[in-house]
C-alpha cells in the first residue's frame, strides 16, 4: 500500500493546478468511463497485490502497481502491414516511484501482428498521455513525435510516414489531450488540453494550415471533411467543415458519448447522461437539435457492464458500440430501429489506453 500511495502522490505532484473533480467529470464525459474516481482508487487498492494495471480517470495514465515484464514486439516497419485493429500502451511501473519513461504505444493489426511505435511515447516528459488515433478503416495512424516536434500520420497500407508541416512544442500536449485523424490522413483534429479555454485546432497535415476552434469545444470525430465538436460539459454539437464555418446546435438535456454523424447526414447517437447505465441510445437531429427517438438496446451480456463508447456507424441503420463488463471489453452492432445488438469483436484485457479505429480511447 505504501508503494501505491507513493505512486498516487507522484501523480498529484505532477498534475497541473486544476480542479481534479472537474477533470474527473470531464474524463467521464469524454472518455466514456462509467465508474467513479472512488471506484477506480478502490480497484487500484484491490489490485495492488496482483500487479495489474489500472487507469486513473483524471490522468488517463496507466499505473502498474507492481513491476511487470512486457513481451517484446518489433518496431513498426516502413512497409505495408495492413489495417489496424487497435492500439494500446505498455504500462508504467512503480519502482518505488512512478516511472512512465519506458511506457510506449503498440499497435495490433487486424491479422493479429503486434508492433511497437518507437517514435510515439505513451507519455510526455511532464507525465501526460500522448494520444494516438486510428482512422475508421484502420489504414491511417496518427501520433505526436517529440523528435519531429509535430504530429505524424502513418499510412499502414503504403508504409509511408508524413510529418505535419505545422510544428507544435511537446508542452502543447496537456492533460486529457485528444487526437483524431481523417480517413485519407490529410487532416487532424487536436484538442491540446481537456476542458481548457486553450483553442483546439484542425490541422492540414500537408500544408500546415490550421483552423482554431474557440471556446471549450472538444472533437468527437473527424469524418468526410467534417469535424464533430461537443462543447465541454454542455450539450452543443458543432458540425464544422475542416476549413471552418458552421455553428453549434443545442440539444435539450445533457448527453455524453456522442457518435460521428450518420451516413444520412442528419443523425448522431448519444447517451443521456442521467441514464448512462440504462443500456439505451438517444438519436438526435444534428440539424435542428431535436430528439428523434430513444432506442433500448437488447441482447447485451448480463454481467453488470455498461456502454462505454458509440460509433462508428455501419450504415444508416446500424451503429457500433463498445461495452465493458466482467467478461471484458466487447463491441456490438446495434440496429437503431429494433435496438437488437449483435456481437462484433472481443478485446483482450489489461490493455491500458485501448484505442479503436474511429474512436477516442475507450478503456
Amino acid at each position: 500500500m505504501t508503494r501505491l500511495r507513493d505512486a498516487l502522490g507522484d501523480l498529484a505532484e505532477q498534475a497541473p493546478r486544476v480542479d481534479l473533480a472537474e477533470a474527473a467529470i470531464a474524463g467521464h464525459l469524454r472518455r466514456r468511463r462509467t465508474g467513479r474516481v472512488v471506484a477506480a482508487l478502490a480497484t487500484a487498492t484491490a489490485l495492488a497485490v496482483t500487479g495489474a494495471a489500472v487507469t486513473l480517470p483524471w490522468t488517463s495514465t496507466a499505473i502498474s502497481v507492481a513491476a511487470q515484464g512486457t513481451e517484446k514486439a518489433p518496431d513498426l516497419p516502413a512497409t505495408a502491414v495492413g489495417p489496424l485493429g487497435y492500439a494500446y500502451q505498455t504500462p508504467c511501473v512503480v519502482k518505488p516511484k512512478l516511472d512512465c519513461s519506458t511506457s510506449h504505444w503498440r499497435v495490433v493489426t487486424r491479422s493479429g501482428k503486434t508492433y511497437r511505435l518507437p517514435d510515439a511515447p505513451a507519455h510526455s516528459s511532464t507525465g501526460f498521455t500522448m494520444p494516438v488515433s486510428i482512422s475508421r478503416d484502420g489504414r491511417m495512424l496518427a501520433y505526436y513525435d517529440p523528435r519531429e516536434g509535430a504530429h505524424v500520420v502513418h499510412d499502414l497500407e503504403r508504409g509511408t510516414r508524413t510529418v505535419s508541416r505545422l510544428r507544435l512544442s511537446e508542452d502543447r500536449v496537456g492533460i486529457g489531450s485528444l487526437l483524431f485523424v481523417s480517413d485519407d490522413g490529410r487532416h487532424l483534429a487536436f484538442d491540446p488540453r481537456e476542458g481548457s479555454k486553450e483553442p483546439g485546432m484542425v490541422i492540414d497535415v500537408r500544408t500546415g494550415a490550421k483552423v482554431e476552434v474557440p471556446g471549450t469545444f472538444e472533437p468527437v470525430s473527424l469524418k468526410d471533411g467534417v469535424v464533430s465538436l461537443v462543447r465541454y460539459l454542455k450539450t452543443d454539437l458543432w458540425l464544422m467543415p475542416v476549413t471552418g464555418g458552421g455553428k453549434p446546435v443545442r440539444f435539450d438535456g445533457t448527453f455524453i458519448m456522442f457518435s460521428e454523424l450518420s451516413p444520412d447526414g442528419r443523425t448522431v447517437a448519444a447517451v443521456r447522461h442521467q441514464r448512462h447505465l440504462a443500456e439505451e441510445l438517444t438519436l438526435l437531429d444534428a440539424k435542428n437539435g431535436g430528439t428523434l427517438r430513444t432506442v433500448a438496446i437488447r441482447g447485451l451480456p448480463e454481467d453488470r457492464g455498461a456502454v462505454t463508447a458509440t460509433g462508428p456507424w455501419r450504415g444508416s441503420g446500424e451503429i457500433a458500440i463498445t461495452y465493458s463488463g466482467t467478461t471484458g471489453l466487447r463491441t456490438f452492432a446495434v440496429d437503431v430501429s429494433s435496438g437488437r445488438a449483435r456481437p462484433l469483436e472481443r478485446f483482450p484485457g489489461n490493455r491500458p489506453g485501448l484505442t479503436l479505429p474511429g474512436r477516442v480511447e475507450v478503456k
